[in-house]
């Protein structure tokens, strides 16, 4: 099964979300039947789940995905924003883990181990080929919707995008809850105007600490 999952990876990018998950379906009956006990395979994929290929990141081909738990997803997603190799991320829940984090990742600068390492967060789903439900709207993004920048925000459904970059939009969520260094956010601030950028800027001056 890993390794047509793998192949599937790579032949989903070019297939509507419909076939993908059509074909997600059956791989995930034989998986989840070795390794979660209180899956029923018979049942249907939960209402709101989506397959990997959606969350896939255009232009990213070393692309993977995992999902993460943690105690707040809301946090949890701030908190793996800025890590070197995150992509996207988008909260949500999974089989047994309903405060979840699921983290695309580019794997020739991280891993989900080493995500796991840097946040203290456990890897529930390493490969990311589990059911993951996507979160409500107002809890993607959560700290960045907080503030005026929540106009600039699209496809919320999907985990949101600035600017149309889904990594834009989870690193200016970290920025928004006092994370990460002033460097980093200065530069990412020459996307934004100036106004913006200065609005970002005094927030992160007011809930950063060292």
């Amino acid at each position: 099964v890993a390794w047509r999952l793998q192949s599937l990876r790579k032949w989903s990018i070019q297939q509507s979300d419909r076939q993908c998950a059509m074909v997600l379906k059956a791989l995930l009956a034989k998986r989840m039947k070795s390794e979660t006990k209180n899956f029923d395979t018979r049942d249907k994929l939960p209402e709101g789940t989506e397959p990997f290929c959606v969350a896939y990141v255009k232009g990213a081909p070393n692309a993977k995905i995992c999902v993460l738990e943690m105690d707040s997803y809301t946090q949890g997603e701030a908190a793996l924003g800025l890590l070197q190799g995150v992509l996207a991320t988008q909260v949500g829940s999974t089989l047994g883990s309903p405060q979840s984090v699921r983290v695309v990742y580019d794997q020739t600068v991280t891993s989900a181990d080493r995500l796991s390492q840097q946040s203290g967060f456990e890897v529930v789903d390493k490969y990311g080929t589990r059911p993951f439900v996507i979160g409500p709207d107002n809890d993607q993004k959560y700290y960045l919707q907080q503030t005026p920048l929540t106009k600039l925000i699209t496809e919320l459904p999907r985990g949101g995008k600035v600017g149309d970059s889904a990594l834009f939009a989870t690193r200016l969520n970290a920025y928004c809850n006092g994370l990460g260094a002033e460097t980093g956010l200065q530069q990412d601030c020459a996307y934004l105007s100036e106004e913006n950028c200065a609005l970002v800027m005094d927030l992160w001056k007011s809930k950063h600490t060292d």
